[in-house]
């Protein structure tokens, strides 16, 4: 009894955050209301909704989340990176996470809805603040914990963490933009060694 009522929470949610999914990326944030909402998921009851979600940002704020951090294995991948104990262990560390991101970045659902968030900022810049605190500050986070733990052990050169951690996130993402900027057969995926690249060009800054 248990399992089916799960069961039907779960499935309630994915109907809720597909439907959400396809609204934003179609009619952009503020267009899409929560009437509909409902009527794209076929749910008729707005207490349905606010039993799983507080307000759309919360809506938007899983869909942000089920396309990054809650990717299976991502967060769990990140999370089990080993802290450095010497420079090649931190260049590993830093070339799967970034390989991780980069995946992460080239998802079929996941660029569209960049550009939705791109597109809305100059004249409602909620969702793109939504977007950086969901995804972007906690990569950000990740790449300080490494590199906060190598400068604890000496073994890199003393320089602004937040600099590097930006500049690796952005030598990424502008891999990533010629996917937002062209369109269909003249688009294609960074390949990952892209990735591998840009964390050894971090890597001769950190380098004592």
């Amino acid at each position: 009894m248990e399992h089916r009522q799960n069961t039907r929470v779960q499935q309630t949610r994915e109907r809720l955050r597909d439907a959400a999914h396809r609204l934003f990326l179609q009619q952009g944030y503020l267009a899409t209301s929560i009437d509909a909402i409902l009527v794209e998921a076929g749910i008729s009851s707005k207490e349905t909704l606010y039993r799983y979600y507080a307000s759309k940002e919360a809506l938007f704020i899983d869909v942000l989340s089920h396309l990054t951090m809650e990717q299976p294995g991502f967060s769990s991948k990140l999370a089990a990176l080993p802290p450095p104990h010497d420079l090649p262990s931190l260049q590993e560390a830093l070339t799967q996470f970034s390989r991780e991101i980069l995946s992460m970045m080239c998802q079929p659902g996941y660029l569209p809805l960049v550009r939705m968030v791109i597109a809305e900022a100059p004249r409602f810049p909620q969702p793109g603040t939504l977007f950086f605190s969901t995804v972007t500050q906690r990569g950000l986070a990740i790449m300080t914990e490494l590199l906060r733990a190598a400068g604890e052990q000496q073994i890199i050169a003393d320089i602004d963490f937040d600099v590097v951690t930006h500049l690796l996130l952005g030598g990424l993402l502008t891999y990533v933009l010629a996917s937002l900027v062209l369109e269909g057969e003249e688009a294609h995926p960074p390949s990952l060694d892209r990735a591998d690249a840009v964390v050894e060009v971090i890597m001769r800054a950190l380098t004592p």
